[in-house]
């Protein structure tokens, strides 16, 4: 073997070079899977969880309101 045939082998899926590169994007595609799947639904749901409160404050002003009506 010379030393250009050495040097593919390192890159190689086989050779130590390679195995690290497909291990290392293995886990980067892992990270990025759990990002958009899982944490953008948390995003979402806590987005409508704020329009829940949203709506749970303005029903709560509209009680307070009946409460104590304005005496104009």
């Amino acid at each position: 073997m010379s030393i250009w045939e050495t040097n593919l082998y390192s890159y190689s899926p086989t050779g130590f070079i390679g195995f690290w590169v497909l291990f290392v994007g293995l886990i980067f595609t892992s990270i990025m899977f759990y990002f958009v799947f899982f944490r953008l639904n948390d995003a979402n749901a806590s987005y409508k969880d704020r329009e829940r409160r949203d709506l749970e404050k303005v029903k709560q002003k509209e009680r307070i309101a009946r409460l104590y009506p304005n005496k104009n």
